[in-house]
């Protein structure tokens, strides 16, 4: 007699989307600390010099990130302390400071990966980051 096993695929499924996410989380935690050196010719010269800095991740098929960003372009004019890039063509770049995922934010402070924070951010969390 076989065994039916496609009772356990939701139960894989949801194993694997488990590891997925302790590994997106682990790597942001592994992040920090790290010397940000590739936002030349990214991020513009008063950039580059102020103490602490956004670098939000956004993807064009994101949900929330299409939600956010009118927020985020006002926050953008507000501040100057965002810089904006796309998950997609700064991929490596993302992987590196620990951005798994859009929308991703990485707080910057002095150069150095203070926090990355991956998911939905309200205005007041970012301004929260930002100390404004």
């Amino acid at each position: 007699m076989e065994e039916d096993y496609s009772k356990y695929i939701p139960l894989v499924i949801i194993a694997l989307l488990t590891v997925m996410q302790i590994v997106m989380r682990l790597s942001s935690r592994l992040a920090r600390g790290k010397k940000v050196s590739a936002l030349e010719g990214i991020a513009s010269k008063e950039q580059l010099q102020m103490e602490r800095l956004v670098i939000y991740f956004t993807s064009g098929f994101c949900g929330p990130c299409k939600t956010m960003a009118p927020m985020i372009d006002s926050l953008m004019n507000e501040t100057g302390a965002i810089i904006k890039l796309d998950a997609l063509e700064y991929g490596e770049m993302a992987t590196e400071m620990g951005a798994r995922g859009a929308p991703a934010f990485v707080l910057v402070e002095n150069g150095v990966i203070n926090k990355v924070h991956l998911g939905a951010l309200t205005e007041k969390r970012i301004k929260e980051m930002l100390k404004l």
